[in-house]
């Protein structure tokens, strides 16, 4: 008690920070991580999913256009947080209705309240992004958010196998109705994290101009900074992830046709893996940058849709999940901190709305890219289906991403030097399999440097 009392408000706020997050991986893992299997339930076709895995987060991405000029209505950002973050709790109420309905236009309807989710809460990511950065030390993001991740990774873990065991053990004619009850969880879990996120400090916007630019001027500077060339990169990476990243849930539930807690184990096994992850990824990133651990992880999930191609089995799927989630706990928390380390506080609010429309935008043209393809592919040629063809298109198109943006990536903060070739053989942590995939790729990544010979010059946004 004594201790508690000596906090300062950064203290509480950060710890608050960590209730809200938990919280909110209640409600992913209860409810975000089952809209899918809903809609593949409710009988959706694969354009459907595409449709259901896209549209609703292009939507919230394109609507953070308005973001900046919103806030200033606010009084503070914790109240505009808070006050979209209930609106977004609220779309759990039709969100758990749907699933007993009686209605032919169920796809329909769920598109549309997931679209409201999403819209909500995006609306005010970057908002939330600027606030937490103002309350985390430059120098300890890593450790902060790998330690907040990994305690909210748990959670989600722990989560998404609860939702699971509660579908499996219904029968078949309750299952909707199950559906409904973990949606119902989720709302509450979500109004538990919006009760914290109004206990958070809010610390005055650090001194210094804010500039005033439009996304057509984002877009025309992109090219040109450090910043820049990441967000071109993260948003390339997202189109080739999202050809193929909706239909494994299909994959799994409609082909393989897999019981409910055998989903469940296989995808747990990524979010079990990824919060065990964080705070290696957390210390390895406040000691030798997010560069070095973007350019490994991004290297890495070149060979993560590879693993679906050779065996349907249970286990195999569930040790390859393992190996996902080390590499995508990485990717994520690098990628955040990047843009921390590559823009100026007073920007940050409008420059995260950009790069979340960037990011919507690829996210969504990479699956109605690749839904089109699963309507075109006709034979699975020697796979059992026609979606492991998008698995591995998925897979060359991260490999030719990275090889074409990671060389003009630099790193910004003065960090312990080393080669990105001893970091990747000395901390990949996941075997000798990545270690030769890596002397292949970056084979052909110095060749390709080579053929491009262009460095980069360019500072912070």
């Amino acid at each position: 008690m004594e201790k508690e009392k000596h906090k300062t408000g950064k203290e509480k706020s950060l710890e608050y920070s960590i209730k809200d997050g938990t919280a909110f991986s209640v409600m992913t893992g209860f409810g975000e991580q089952y809209l899918s299997p809903l809609a593949i339930e409710l009988g959706a076709t694969n354009t459907q999913i595409g449709l259901l895995a896209s549209v609703p987060q292009f939507i919230g991405s394109v609507i953070q256009l308005c973001t900046s000029k919103a806030a200033r209505h606010f009084r503070s950002r914790r109240t505009m947080i808070t006050f979209f973050v209930f609106l977004q709790a609220l779309t759990w109420i039709p969100l758990a209705i749907i699933p007993v309905l009686d209605s032919t236009q169920d796809i329909t309807l769920l598109i549309v309240f997931v679209t409201l989710y999403y819209s909500f809460g995006q609306f005010v990511a970057p908002v939330w992004n600027s606030l937490i950065g103002d309350l985390v030390d430059a120098n300890a993001r890593g450790r902060f958010f790998g330690m907040r991740n990994k305690i909210t990774g748990a959670t989600a873990f722990i989560s998404l196998v609860a939702a699971g065991s509660i579908l499996s053990a219904l029968p078949k004619n309750e299952l909707l109705q199950g559906f409904s009850l973990i949606f119902i969880i989720a709302l509450a879990a979500r109004i538990i994290s919006w009760h914290y996120l109004g206990k958070t400090g809010d610390p005055p916007a650090r001194p210094g101009r804010i500039e005033e630019f439009s996304f057509i001027g984002y877009l025309s500077r992109l090219r040109k900074t450090n910043y820049g060339k990441f967000a071109l990169y993260y948003g390339f990476m997202n189109f080739s992830v999202n050809v193929a990243a909706p239909f494994f849930a299909v994959y799994m539930l409609r082909d393989l046709r897999m019981s409910y807690i055998e989903y469940t184990l296989i995808t747990a096994a990524a979010a079990l893996t990824s919060f065990l992850a964080m705070t290696y990824w957390g210390n390895l990133a406040d000691r030798f940058g997010n560069k070095r651990i973007l350019g490994l992880c991004g290297i890495s999930l070149t060979i993560v849709p590879l693993f679906w191609l050779f065996s349907s089995d249970v286990s195999y799927l569930i040790a390859a999940q393992i190996v996902s989630g080390f590499v995508w706990a990485g990717f994520n928390l690098s990628s955040s901190n990047f843009v921390y380390d590559n823009v100026r506080p007073q920007n940050r609010t409008r420059v995260f709305s950009y790069h979340n429309v960037l990011s919507g935008t690829s996210i969504f043209l990479g699956a109605m890219a690749g839904s089109l393809l699963a309507l075109s592919i006709n034979t699975p040629w020697v796979f059992h289906s026609n979606l492991q063809v998008l698995f591995l298109i998925s897979g060359i198109m991260r490999a030719a991403t990275s090889l074409y943006f990671l060389p003009m990536i630099r790193e910004m903060r003065y960090v312990e030097p080393i080669s990105q070739r001893d970091f990747f053989l000395k901390y990949n942590g996941t075997g000798p399999f990545i270690g030769l995939t890596y002397r292949t790729v970056t084979g052909l990544h110095h060749s390709f440097r080579r053929i491009r010979g262009k460095k980069n010059r360019e500072g912070i946004y």
